[in-house]
């Protein structure tokens, strides 16, 4: 009943961490809890919103974690690599333009690609919950991406 939730609790990670190995380490999180909780499975009715609250838990959880533990370090910070925070800095920036930029596209378009590509839904998936045909989802999908690489370069 959960197996399939895998790439939908992976997107929902990545948006609250930003950053790819959390997000897989959160994923692998909810489903060792799904796992200790398996006994009582059975009786949820909305498999993907009782993941959603596991998984935005487990990030507060460790960001109260992290804050503790950061208090209680010696007064002098680490030094960081400044290359790698202006890295950071400019993906996360990158990734905010690509979100402005699939919003302003066509309702159809962005519906589709944010159902497919940001929130990971499978073709099938996004078939049965907009009703369109598998064809015109993979058009839609293929514009909203061109569209996306030439304004992003731009």
């Amino acid at each position: 009943m959960f197996l399939p939730l895998s790439r939908q609790i992976y997107w929902m990670a990545w948006r609250l961490t930003g950053n790819a190995q959390e997000a897989e380490d959160l994923t692998q999180e909810v489903y060792l809890q799904l796992w200790t909780k398996r006994e009582s499975l059975s009786d949820i009715s909305n498999p993907m919103a009782y993941c959603s609250v596991i998984v935005k838990n487990l990030y507060l959880n460790r960001g109260r974690k992290q804050r503790v533990e950061t208090t209680s370090m010696a007064t002098d910070p680490p030094i960081q690599d400044e290359l790698s925070l202006e890295h950071i800095v400019e993906k996360k920036q990158a990734c905010e333009q690509v979100m402005r930029l699939i919003g302003s596209l066509p309702e159809l378009q962005r519906q589709v690609i944010t159902l497919h590509d940001v929130q990971g839904w499978s073709k099938e998936e996004v078939k049965e919950k907009t009703g369109l045909g598998a064809t015109h989802i993979r058009v839609l999908l293929s514009r909203a991406r061109k569209t996306i690489r030439q304004l992003f370069k731009n």
